[in-house]
């Protein structure tokens, strides 16, 4: 413990070197640690936070293991858990992050995401690849129950003999992004395998919701929302007739919550398609919503052609969630309006 929380501890990923550690300023109650069951990667995102106000309204408080800055998590979010700051490139870190907590279920949604990956593909290997490798090492060094997996759609893309996409189609994408995630899924089922790991994942469209601070090539879903909100004008880089598969991130929260909660005798699959929002809504159709319920929005249209050419092979496709629903009764709850609508209560609350 005292090697995670001293002041000077490197951390290395890619090139990049942080020696500004401090203390992070949660409270860490050491009584409690044998209840710390749950680590989250990538705990300070948007995804991480809100799975651990779900954990926390369970009774649970997780473990956030982030490269960022504790002061990245929201106060109250910072109230019920633990933070660790590290890398997952850096399996050392990882592995005092879980030292004394008996971890039963990882949640892995730490790494880069898709416009990143592209422009950095070598940090996006150490971060998405290195990563995932030594959150499965650490899993089995440690003897984790569970490993969740937050993949991506972003595994498909090239040589599809459909617009129908389902859990068994094959697996080519044209992004760093969604090789570094077929690369995930296929070392986590072998670690099930080899080591009897119970590994599960799914695969999410666009995730939209308040406070999403990473650009990626579909991040105009919630900041078309977020500036508007803010009263500030905001330029949409795709086509108006694109159209993004896209899911609400309680939704996707729900689904990866669902997913770990299911018995172990109803996974089949084991990574699974969420279609998210069916059908996938249009970037002029969103823009609209977004002046119907923030009067004075002031949106426009500026595509970019990478991103553009991006998106419009992903929304054309059908996402088949059939098994998901079957297997562990996975359903959406937001659609568009209602999407919005929770986007600005969210949002208000600050």
């Amino acid at each position: 413990m005292s090697q995670i929380l001293s002041k000077g501890f490197q951390h290395t990923c890619g090139c990049q070197s942080i020696w500004d550690f401090e203390r992070p300023h949660w409270e860490i109650s050491y009584d409690t640690w044998g209840s710390m069951t749950y680590l989250i990667t990538g705990g300070a995102g948007f995804l991480g936070t809100e799975l651990t106000r779900l954990l926390a309204a369970e009774g649970h408080q997780p473990v956030l293991f982030d490269l960022a800055s504790p002061d990245s998590a929201p106060e109250g979010v910072r109230q019920v858990s633990t933070y660790v700051r590290g890398s997952v490139a850096n399996l050392p870190e990882l592995l005092a992050a879980m030292k004394g907590r008996s971890v039963e279920t990882i949640f892995h949604l730490g790494g880069m995401l898709s416009v990143p990956c592209d422009d950095r593909p070598q940090a996006a290997f150490q971060a998405n690849v290195v990563g995932t490798y030594h959150v499965l090492e650490a899993a089995r060094l440690e003897r984790v129950k569970q490993v969740i997996f937050g993949s991506s759609i972003a595994v498909y893309g090239r040589d599809l003999a459909s617009r129908t996409v389902d859990d068994s189609t094959l697996e080519r994408p044209n992004t760093m992004y969604g090789a570094t995630k077929v690369f995930g899924e296929l070392l986590g089922a072998y670690y099930g395998r080899r080591y009897d790991l119970d590994f599960r994942g799914v695969r999410l469209p666009s995730v939209v919701g308040p406070k999403s601070r990473t650009a990626h090539m579909s991040i105009y879903n919630s900041w078309a929302i977020e500036e508007s909100l803010k009263g500030n004008p905001y330029v949409i880089q795709v086509d108006p007739e694109v159209r993004c598969p896209a899911i609400y991130y309680k939704d996707a929260v729900r689904a990866v919550r669902l997913l770990s909660q299911s018995p172990q005798e109803r996974i089949k699959t084991g990574v699974y398609n969420i279609a998210g929002i069916v059908p996938p809504f249009s970037a002029r159709e969103l823009a609209a919503a977004v002046r119907e319920r923030i009067p004075g929005a002031q949106l426009e249209f500026q595509p970019d052609a990478r991103i553009s050419a991006l998106l419009s092979s992903l929304g054309q496709l059908c996402l088949d969630d059939s098994r998901a629903r079957e297997e562990w009764g996975w359903h959406v709850q937001y659609g568009l309006t209602e999407m919005i609508e929770d986007f600005i209560s969210e949002y208000s609350r600050g």
